[in-house]
């Protein structure tokens, strides 16, 4: 974009200086002073980019550059010498080095030509084809009918018309990239750009040369550095293999381009040869033109009535099935065992399956409704969820349907997988027999509560006097005293402390509490514990051992408190029974 805006720049200055100082024969001279140093510049900038890097892909436009600088240099010091220094041929030879520019520039666009694609686009080519013939008679009538009048020597005519002849490849090149793919990419639309600055300049400038009109012709020297800058930018950042994107023809233009050519040649003396040519050649490239899109437009129809054909029946076997598919989602919705509801975005119910009537009659329940209502209104993708009425609970299933405003919801209750779920928790976490958490809850819950804890007591019971009660009165009297013994360990327990059982007549404890607080405790429990069991007429009798450890002081993990407390809890079998020690 800066270098965008310097081009401008450099053309405001140089178009103000030549209107304010306009003059005869000062004008030219700082026209071509301006010019020689922007492409003195251009050259400098080729050479740098282009021909200082060895193997640059494009070093053929750098050379290009050069010629053209040095052409422009070396016919602006002839114009400066004296006649008798700048003799007929100088002229001639100097314009070679603009001619090999013209050749190198015109060789370096037909690299970029894809001919191979002229057989799926020869409407493309035609139309760069009839745009070429309609200028080549626009530069006649302007220009190549004067050049035997204005060349003062055969040589000069020749050097001009090989001159023109390079022009005209360049031309021609350009406009077949123009027709055959070069509009669309920003990129090469500053080839475009560059090309079109550079013909219009060229077509101007020798339009008013050959009339001898030096004062216009010399206006358009300061845009031949603009054109040159930009077809250097193009082949600077344009990859090696150019590839251009194909696109549509436009097929008004040449006839646009045929209409203003009629109309100019009808109103310019032009050679009744040429006239007679010009109108045979363009109106046999524009009848070729004409069979060739008449054969594409036949092919194009062809194909247009085989797609319509297979949209019809590809439409015909969808329709036939959408159909099947409709009936299989309607027996789905009618015969799933589950209940499925319709349901609008609103909350409001649509229709039951007859599994859903069956369970909610008419209308869902107040609970679950509200819920639904929350989930729907901003549901976007199918999504499962879990729902709660006041006894039971839902797996539900929303599914969205595109374009209409209602959705699925399909309800598998869950409770009583949910309640096996938790029984076998609890299963896992509490003793069958007597209820109370077992040592894995125990320890999983104790491991979690000491490090927010100060103080605490665990208590190791043991019940002395349990074998006999088993072996005189049988095994469902020993479970009925580990039953009662659980319901008198937890008679005094408070919310947050738990009990369990480890196992066979061995019981622990976890009190939140001081020591004499624990103490009391303790004290009652033996007390409790010593009161008789009643089973089935019989009296039985147990003691408690027990031993308790204090936490922070005996340990402060759960493995450390239970073995402090059950060592405390073997001294007390082994020297006293029915009593409690501290560790």
């Amino acid at each position: 974009m800066t270098k965008m805006y310097s081009k401008g720049l450099y053309l405001l200055v140089t178009y103000l200086l030549l209107l304010l100082t306009f003059d005869p024969v000062l004008t030219p001279v700082l026209a071509a002073c301006l010019t020689i140093t922007a492409l003195s510049y251009v050259a400098w900038t080729a050479y740098i980019r282009f021909l200082k890097p060895p193997g640059h892909p494009y070093r053929l436009i750098g050379h290009a550059v050069l010629l053209f600088w040095l052409g422009i240099v070396l016919n602006f010091v002839l114009a400066l010498l004296p006649s008798r220094f700048h003799p007929v041929w100088s002229d001639a030879l100097a314009n070679v080095t603009l001619t090999l520019f013209l050749f190198l520039t015109a060789r370096t666009l037909t690299r970029l030509i894809d001919w191979s694609s002229f057989p799926q686009n020869r409407l493309l080519y035609l139309n760069g084809f009839i745009l070429f013939g309609m200028s080549f008679v626009f530069g006649y009538v302007l220009i190549l009918q004067k050049l035997p009048e204005f060349a003062r020597s055969p040589l000069e005519l020749a050097a001009m018309t090989l001159y023109s002849l390079c022009f005209l490849a360049v031309l021609l090149s350009f406009l077949i990239l123009y027709t055959t793919g070069l509009r669309g990419s920003m990129r090469h639309r500053q080839l475009i750009q560059a090309m079109t600055l550079f013909c219009v300049t060229n077509f101007s400038y020798y339009t008013f040369l050959v009339r001898d009109q030096l004062e216009w012709m010399v206006l358009f020297l300061p845009l031949y550095p603009v054109s040159l800058s930009l077809l250097l930018m193009y082949f600077q950042e344009v990859p090696q293999t150019a590839t251009h994107p194909r696109v549509l023809p436009r097929p008004y233009l040449p006839y646009i381009c045929l209409a203003s050519l009629l109309v100019w040649i009808s109103f310019f003396d032009v050679p009744q040869i040429v006239y007679i040519l010009a109108i045979t050649i363009l109106f046999s490239l524009f009848l070729v033109r004409q069979i060739f899109s008449e054969r594409l437009n036949q092919t194009l129809l062809h194909e247009h009535v085989g797609v319509q054909f297979d949209l019809a029946r590809q439409v015909k076997e969808q329709t036939s099935l959408l159909e099947i598919r409709k009936e299989e989602y309607r027996r789905l919705f009618l015969d799933h065992p589950e209940p499925i509801v319709q349901v609008t975005r609103t909350g409001n119910v649509q229709t039951m399956n007859p599994a859903a009537q069956s369970r909610f009659t008419d209308q869902l329940p107040d609970r679950l409704m509200h819920q639904l209502r929350q989930e729907v209104v901003r549901l976007e993708s199918s999504r499962k969820l879990v729902l709660q009425d006041k006894t039971h609970t839902y797996q539900t299933t929303l599914i969205p349907v595109p374009d209409h405003d209602y959705v699925y919801v399909m309800l598998s209750d869950i409770t009583e997988t949910l309640e096996q779920e938790q029984w076998l928790e609890n299963l896992g976490y509490h003793d069958v027999l007597t209820r109370l958490p077992n040592r894995r809850y125990f320890e999983e819950q104790l491991e979690q509560q000491l490090p927010k804890i100060h103080v605490g007591s665990l208590l190791f019971i043991d019940l002395d006097g349990f074998k006999q009660v088993n072996d005189q009165f049988g095994h469902d009297a020993g479970d009925y005293v580990l039953q009662e013994t659980s319901n008198r360990l937890k008679l005094h327990l408070r919310d947050d402390e738990v009990a369990a059982r480890l196992g066979g007549d061995e019981f622990i404890v976890f009190l939140l509490r001081e020591k004499t607080e624990t103490v009391q405790y303790t004290e009652t429990l033996i007390h409790q514990l010593n009161q008789p069991f009643d089973f089935q007429g019989s009296r039985m009798s147990v003691t408690p051992s027990i031993g308790i450890a204090r936490y922070p002081d005996n340990g402060t993990t759960t493995s450390q408190l239970l073995i402090r407390a059950d060592e405390a809890m073997y001294s007390v079998k082994q020297h006293e029974k029915n009593a409690y020690r501290f560790k």
